[in-house]
């Protein structure tokens, strides 16, 4: 699916995932006659362009002349069941606008002869009209500008929905590379193309037709930071955010498919860091001793590759570590009690759902094999481990279960959850145990819209049943949820419209979810879309890094959201909107063995209400398969220091890298101390 520039239909999604994109697949069992049977394949012309469509295997040499097919050259005869792919050449200053019939879009057309065909080819006389006018749902202003240099330029200025008289159109010879830039005056932002490819940055596209772009722009909401948070500017990434992390030296890892990783700090700005492999849709966490193990990700045609790669903070490199059994495409990633990891589903390098985990043990993997299980498209299910140390399989899939990963394996049932469809909605473990689901739909063909319904489950209680909470203000799919410095939940991002990852309904506006009182509370709303591909951690300093969206789901390259944005939660602000005065750490242990007391330094110790410690975020796709919290048991020592409990064990707190916060009577976190918890 990430190879896809272009989603035909929303409906055809699933197929697309698993690369039958574009081509027929009418099933006609193979005749039983000893001579070979043909069926016709014919070529017609659409539109006032000139070109000409060949076909391989020869048989098809079309001259379309003002949109008309010659009178030859344009049917030929083919074997039934052969694949015939057909191309398009525009001649001179026309373009080549798409099939219709048996394909769609610009790219190659392959047709498999089961049965008579016709395709149609269109082409268009150029230069062609490109014209911005003023968005139907918005009254705001700003302006939309044309790359810098190309000539004609567009400049167009809309007041209060209305575009001006001139500098909003422009006529270019046909393939011309435009890429088209919205900025809203001050006060306002801009909401949107209506191009589902083009989204809220800017849209670049080449120009093979009229067309006629509305920019919208509206007046931005007033919020108090205090108990709406702030977002600060977008910031433009070198890469798209497809799959992020939070190392122990405080940075960012990201990387999309194009181009190398990248290492960002707030001090720093951006480090390129080259991949040894492609490692595009793998399944990733964390070690216990901190590194990044990537597993998986996308071979050539979209298929699961076996390969694991490392990445090592303290070197900033890369190793290889033994291979798989099976190559996997959207795995999951859980790191276990035992600091083993374990991979489950995906697809393989044959498209088929990967159904035996397996688990990685420091030097190899071994497989379950009496455990298999079909988690299929989407993948990348949500898994936890419970307190009684299995893991907690959530999502997407029903029935919810437990997998016993001792010996070969075993699943048992646990029970449904209270709301059927929530693929691609976010789950997240937000105390021992306890798990928030909120939002998802409908899977493939994602004929449905998403849900804003939620709901949770206690593992710790001996019949563990999901139940029903208050619903977000939102429906999302494709949405985030991640843990905050004082123990809340933040769901940003997503879409509430019908379809995989509709960009006109995509959702600004964040929400926080208290699990004292399970209640939702609408947050301020990004700049920009985060849906597909949208990624969100927490950072130490309290803020969350929201970024990525794009890079595939019918949004190219070129218009992805190579963009990104902090989140500055309420707790960071005084009610009068100016900062709030923070606890401090003084001091605490670089590691925590499980079972230990160990002691914290602060500057009030006797101001402190709490302390937590969450683990680091590595996260893709909706699911965040690193972070969880685990509350301390604190004493106050003295004026300057606090005694903690560290965490009995892996089962609730599995070895890695964790931040430390401290939380005071006023609900404000300290800044984020790195500990490695369980690991030596």
């Amino acid at each position: 699916m990430k190879r896809l520039a272009f989603l035909g239909s929303l409906a055809l999604l699933f197929s697309l995932l698993l690369l039958h994109a574009c081509r027929d697949t009418t099933d006609v069992s193979p005749s039983t006659l000893t001579a070979a049977a043909t069926y016709r394949l014919t070529v017609t012309g659409l539109g006032t362009g000139n070109g000409v469509v060949t076909s391989s295997p020869a048989g098809i040499n079309c001259t379309i002349t003002a949109g008309r097919a010659a009178a030859t050259g344009c049917s030929a005869l083919f074997n039934q069941e052969a694949t015939v792919t057909l191309s398009a050449q525009r001649s001179g200053v026309h373009s080549f606008a798409g099939w219709g019939g048996s394909c769609t879009g610009t790219a190659a057309c392959k047709v498999r002869m089961t049965t008579t065909r016709t395709v149609s080819a269109l082409f268009l006389k150029g230069p062609f009209t490109i014209r911005v006018s003023g968005g139907s749902t918005g009254a705001g202003s700003g302006r939309v500008r044309s790359q810098t240099g190309l000539s004609p330029a567009i400049n167009c200025v809309i007041t209060n929905g209305t575009a001006g008289t001139t500098g909003c159109s422009a006529i270019y010879p046909a393939y011309t590379r435009l890429k088209l830039t919205a900025t809203p005056n001050a006060g306002l932002v801009f909401t949107g193309w209506p191009d589902p490819a083009c989204g809220t940055g800017s849209c670049e596209f080449l120009v093979i037709q009229n067309r006629t772009l509305p920019a919208s722009f509206a007046v931005a909401p007033a919020w108090n930071p205090a108990t709406q948070g702030r977002w600060d500017p977008v910031f433009t990434t070198p890469a798209v955010a497809v799959h992020t992390h939070l190392l122990l030296n405080g940075k960012v890892l990201f990387w999309g498919d194009t181009g190398p990783a990248q290492l960002w700090s707030a001090s720093t700005g951006f480090i390129p860091v080259n991949k040894t492999r492609q490692i595009y849709c793998s399944g990733h966490t964390f070690l216990p001793d901190g590194r990044v193990m990537v597993v998986g990700g996308t071979g050539p045609s979209t298929r699961g590759q076996r390969e694991v790669t490392l990445y090592n903070t303290s070197t900033n490199g890369w190793s290889i570590a033994p291979v798989m059994a099976q190559g996997r495409y959207y795995p999951t990633i859980t790191t276990l009690p035992n600091g083993n990891l374990l991979a489950v589903s995906g697809h393989d390098a044959n498209l088929s759902v990967v159904t035996i985990p397996e688990v990685w043990n420091g030097t190899g993997w071994r497989r379950l094999t009496t455990a298999p299980l079909s988690i299929p498209a989407p993948y990348y299910p949500a898994m936890f481990v419970a307190p009684n140390g299995k893991v907690f399989l959530a999502g997407f899939s029903q029935p919810t279960r437990y997998l016993d990963v001792s010996g070969t394996g075993q699943w048992t049932v646990v029970g449904n959850r209270v709301v059927a469809d929530r693929v691609l909605g976010s789950a997240v473990m937000y105390a021992p145990g306890k798990i928030l689901y909120a939002g998802g739909g409908k899977g493939p063909p994602y004929d449905g819209p998403p849900t804003a319904t939620a709901e949770v489950i206690d593992l710790t209680q001996g019949a563990p049943a999901w139940r029903s909470i208050a619903s977000m203000a939102f429906p999302r799919r494709q949405l985030n949820a991640t843990i905050l410095a004082d123990g809340s939940v933040l769901v940003t991002g997503g879409t509430s419209g019908t379809g995989f990852n509709s960009q006109a309904n995509a959702v600004h506006a964040a929400e926080l979810w208290n699990p004292k009182t399970e209640t939702w509370t609408t947050m301020a709303s990004e700049s920009r879309n985060r849906t597909y591909h949208g990624t969100a951690i927490l950072l130490p300093n309290g803020k969350v890094f929201s970024s990525g969206s794009g890079e595939g789901g019918g949004i190219t390259y070129a218009n992805s959201e190579l963009s990104a944005q902090l989140f500055l939660p309420p707790y960071l602000f005084n009610p009068d909107g100016s900062p709030a005065t923070r606890p401090s750490i003084m001091s605490a242990p670089a590691r925590i063995s499980y079972g230990s007391t160990f002691t914290i330094g602060t500057g009030n110790a006797g101001a402190i209400s709490r302390a937590h410690l969450i683990r680091a975020s590595s996260v893709t796709h909706a699911f965040n398969a690193g972070q969880l919290l685990y509350p301390l048991s604190l004493t106050v020592a003295s004026s300057t220091a606090l005694s903690a409990a560290a965490p009995p064990n892996g089962n609730v707190a599995p070895p890695g890298p964790y931040m430390l916060f401290l939380v005071n009577d006023a609900g404000v976190p300290s800044n984020g101390k790195f500990v490695t918890v369980g690991a030596n």
